[in-house]
C-alpha cells in the first residue's frame, strides 16, 4: 500500500497562504469599455494603463475589458459609465459633444495638422474646463489620449472630393461631421464603425471615414481599397471613469489610478506617428491605392465652418483660437 504523505503546515507556510488569500479577495476587478480594435492606440493605451495599474504597489485592482461594452456600442459605453455598470472608458470625445458642445472644438477640419498641436491644446484652460464640465453628467473625465486622423476610404478610386458629391459616406454620428460632409454635397450616414464592412459590402456606402488604424483592424480595405489620406480631422478619446464608482474610492486609489492613466497615455503620445506609419504601410501592402489630399483641396469648406463653430460658442472660440 502507498501512503500518502501530507506536508505539515508550517507557520511560514500557513501566513504566506493566508497572504496570497488575502490579496486575491481583496484585489478589486474594474472594467472598462472601448469600441476600437486591438490594433487601436485607444485600445493599446488601455492595455498600458492595465499594467501600470496592476503593477502599482498598494493599488490592489485588477483591470479587464467588458466584451459586453464593445458590443453595444459607444453611447451605451457612456450609459454604462453613468450607471456604474463599468468604471473606466475611452470615449470619443465627438460622442460626449452633447453633454458640453465645446468639445466639438477638438473636431473642426483642419483645426489640428499634428498631434503636438492637440498635446499642447490639452493642457489650456478651456479644455481642461470641458472635461470639467461632464462632471455634471455622472461622468469624471481624467484627460485626452490621441490617436490618428480621419480620412475616407472608398470601393472605387476618388481622384478628388468633389466624385463624392451625392454619394453616402458612413460618418460619426456627430454635428461637426454631419455639416462637414453637407458642405461638401456629401450624404453623411450615422454608422456604428462595426457595422462599416457589412455596409460597404452590401452596397450601402459609398465610402466611409475613419482612421488608418479602425481601416486595419477592421479589415475595412477590403470591400474599400481605396484611401483619400486627408488627414482632415482629430479624433481624441477621453478618459472617463463612472462618478458613481469614483466618489467611493479612497484618494490613495484614486490616485493610482490618475498615474496610471498619465503614464498610459504619455506612452500613447510618443506610438502616435509610428502607429500611423504603420498603419499606413499595411495599407500598402494590402493593395490600397491613396490619394493625398490637403485642406486647399476641400474649396473653402474647412474655413467657412472653423468661423461658423466659432460663432456657436465662447469657450470653443478661445480653444480654437489658442492652437498653434
Amino acid at each position: 500500500m502507498i501512503k500518502t504523505i501530507i506536508p505539515q503546515k508550517t507557520p511560514l507556510l500557513t501566513a504566506l497562504m493566508a497572504l496570497l488569500l488575502s490579496s486575491v479577495v481583496s484585489a478589486e476587478t474594474i472594467r472598462y469599455g472601448v469600441i476600437s480594435p486591438p490594433n487601436h492606440l485607444w485600445s493599446q493605451v488601455l492595455t498600458q494603463f492595465k499594467t501600470n495599474l496592476e503593477e502599482s504597489t498598494g493599488a490592489g485592482m485588477k483591470v479587464k475589458e467588458s466584451r459586453l461594452a464593445k458590443v453595444r456600442g459607444e453611447a451605451n459605453i457612456i450609459e454604462m459609465l453613468k450607471k456604474g455598470q463599468i468604471q473606466i472608458g475611452i470615449v470619443a470625445a465627438g460622442g460626449l459633444t452633447t453633454l458640453d458642445p465645446s468639445l466639438n472644438g477638438w473636431l473642426v477640419p483642419y483645426q489640428f495638422t499634428k498631434v503636438q498641436q492637440m498635446e499642447g491644446a490639452a493642457t489650456g484652460d478651456d479644455a481642461k474646463a470641458m472635461l470639467a464640465e461632464l462632471g455634471a453628467h455622472n461622468l469624471v473625465a481624467l484627460g485626452y489620449t490621441f490617436s490618428g486622423m480621419r480620412q475616407i476610404l472608398s470601393p472605387t478610386r476618388i481622384d478628388q472630393i468633389s466624385e463624392l458629391k451625392g454619394k453616402r459616406v458612413g460618418s460619426y454620428a456627430n454635428d461637426v461631421f454631419y455639416n462637414w460632409y453637407r458642405q461638401l454635397g456629401i450624404d453623411p450616414q450615422p454608422l456604428q464603425i462595426q457595422d462599416a464592412l457589412v455596409k460597404l459590402n452590401k452596397g450601402e456606402l459609398d465610402a466611409v471615414d475613419c482612421d488608418l488604424a479602425t481601416a486595419v483592424g477592421l479589415k475595412l480595405y477590403e470591400a474599400a481599397p481605396h484611401l483619400l489620406l486627408t488627414n482632415h480631422m482629430a479624433f481624441p478619446g477621453v478618459f472617463t471613469v463612472s462618478e458613481k464608482w469614483w466618489v467611493k474610492l479612497s484618494p490613495e486609489k484614486q490616485q493610482k489610478i490618475i498615474e496610471a492613466f498619465r503614464k498610459a497615455a504619455r506612452w500613447g503620445a510618443q506610438k502616435v506617428a509610428e502607429n500611423e506609419r504603420k498603419n499606413l504601410q499595411a495599407l500598402r501592402d494590402q493593395g490600397v491605392t491613396i490619394m493625398r489630399l490637403d485642406e486647399s483641396d476641400f474649396s473653402g469648406v474647412p474655413k467657412k465652418l472653423r468661423d461658423f463653430y466659432y460663432s456657436t460658442n465662447p469657450r470653443l472660440k478661445r480653444f480654437g483660437l489658442a492652437v498653434k
